[in-house]
């Protein structure tokens, strides 16, 4: 008799785990509350412009690194056109002085050495260790829980890569550059990833962007998510939108099925959750199955930030603002006020570079503030006051962009404003974290089991169990929880290409 799974979200995480399953000769169904799959990869329409609220690199678009398998596999590989950057971001601070942090190692080397002499030694030690990264094949065919004897005795090989995640996973942005005696470089650094960043972090992805091992994909996350969906159904895969679970059926502290919203319920041999961890754990599942460090976890969270996240259509294109990765960040004359907090710069990230987001001859630029949910999840509660919040911060940032962009007012002509309730009503996601836990110095070195306590035949997966969540992670954990379910049912795990 076939065995069955049942997958809750179909998010990049719930999709992979789906395709895999079926490769593995399992029943998969996946139940999805929204319309449409992706999750938090996903984008939105507006007056002809594709606002993308995921892509920004993607690890593995190069054939042979270890991520590019997966992508193969889930078959969204096979037609991706794929955009290298040049630079990663640009800087400006009061004075006009401009810093680009290329994504070229050698060319940033020597940006940073022309401005900042007397950090050679440092700066060097940066840049050869983005070099380094370049070169890492990361291990990612299987679950540490898989890990045989003869797996771990390899890693002693690897002594010289464990030291290297050691030195800078333990180090943060914020201890970098107290070691740095220039004050613009000091200043410069921490509005790539903010100070309490790990330095891996910033180094692994310069080191991915440097071997051009981390693009953009044209088209941004709609036609990514549409592939990998594609490939599901065409494995044989089931997914049922608009179906809400309610409850995870456990009997006998064994997970046997769900409960939807409108009372039906649906059994298997095993229940993945690839949804919100906080829904899954304590409503799903009424708390039942938890223990001391869950419950520390949860009551105090760190998460990422959530964001509010303006999208502009520009009639034209913005000559002065760059292709890069990350946008042009530059202080305001007058600060933004965001949920009663100041900000005094801004970053804009213009999507020239992409000719499908945008008619032709126009532009998509967007501007993201990380932001407090509890402002706006109390301000929902006041549709009008919220609708005029939204209003009020899209013509401050719209007064941001002219000081910098001469004219631009009134060449917009389309406006969008996505807060943490957008992505919370959309996704689920706990205090609208767009990427859950918070991937610093201290979980860099700390893992999460996709299990829960007293709890057979169920396993979490996604952003909730991997810190730092992002894209290649989402479906790495839905291909390591098929392979734990395989171990578990005796079966040798295969994978395949369309």
């Amino acid at each position: 008799m076939e065995r069955s799974i049942i997958i809750i979200g179909a998010g990049l995480t719930g999709l992979a785990a789906g395709c895999y399953g079926r490769m593995n000769g399992y029943k998969t169904r996946i139940f999805e509350m929204h319309t449409i799959p992706g999750g938090v990869c996903t984008a939105w329409k507006r007056k002809g412009y594709t606002i993308d609220g995921a892509v920004n690199w993607v690890l593995g678009t190069a054939p042979g690194t270890a991520f590019h398998r997966f992508w193969l596999e889930l078959g969204a590989a096979r037609n991706w056109q794929v955009y290298n950057h040049e630079r990663n971001l640009d800087i400006e601070n009061r004075e006009g002085r401009a810093f680009t942090f290329y994504t070229d190692a050698d060319r940033l080397e020597r940006e940073m050495m022309e401005i900042a002499p007397e950090d050679g030694k440092l700066i060097r030690e940066f840049t050869d260790a983005i070099r380094y990264a370049a070169g890492i094949n990361m291990s990612v065919d299987k679950p540490e829980e898989l890990y045989s004897i003869i797996d771990k005795l390899k890693m002693i090989r690897k002594l010289p890569l464990l030291r290297f995640m050691q030195k800078w996973g333990r180090k943060s942005v914020r201890d970098f550059v107290a070691g740095l005696k220039s004050p613009y470089l000091k200043e410069m650094l921490p509005l790539v990833f903010g100070f309490d960043a790990p330095m891996i972090m910033m180094i692994m992805m310069l080191g991915w962007q440097h071997g051009k091992l981390a693009g953009y994909l044209i088209g941004g996350a709609l036609p990514l998510v549409e592939s990998i969906e594609k490939r599901y159904k065409d494995l044989g895969g089931e997914v049922h939108y608009q179906a809400r679970v309610e409850k995870i059926l456990v009997e006998n502290d064994t997970a046997t099925g769900i409960r939807l919203s409108d009372g039906t319920e649906h059994r298997a041999d095993w229940i993945i959750s690839a949804a919100d961890g906080r829904t899954t754990i304590f409503d799903m599942l009424d708390g039942r199955y938890v223990d001391k460090k869950i419950i520390d976890r949860y009551e105090n969270p760190k998460l990422f930030k959530p964001l509010v996240y303006v999208s502009l259509g520009v009639d034209g294109m913005v000559e002065e603002l760059p292709a890069s990765c990350g946008g042009l960040t530059y202080p305001l004359d007058r600060p933004l006020i965001i949920a009663g907090k100041e900000q005094k710069i801004i970053n804009v990230r213009s999507y020239c570079f992409d000719p499908t987001l945008a008619p032709k001859g126009k532009t998509l630029l967007i501007v993201q503030y990380e932001t407090d949910y509890d402002y706006w999840k109390n301000l929902k509660e006041e549709p009008d006051r919220y609708t005029k919040e939204k209003e009020r911060i899209t013509a401050e940032v719209i007064a941001g962009l002219e000081q910098r962009f001469n004219g631009i007012t009134g060449r917009i002509e389309m406006t969008d404003v996505a807060t943490p309730i957008t992505w919370e009503r959309y996704t689920g996601n706990w205090r609208g974290s767009y990427e859950g836990w918070l991937f610093d110095a201290e979980s860099f070195t700390s893992s999460m089991r996709k299990t829960l306590p007293g709890l057979k035949n169920f396993y979490m997966a996604g952003q909730w169990v991997n810190p730092g969540g992002g894209i290649p992670t989402a479906v790495m954990s839905g291909n390591h929880t098929i392979q734990l379910i395989c171990r578990e049912d005796h079966r040798s795990f295969v994978s395949s290409e369309p």
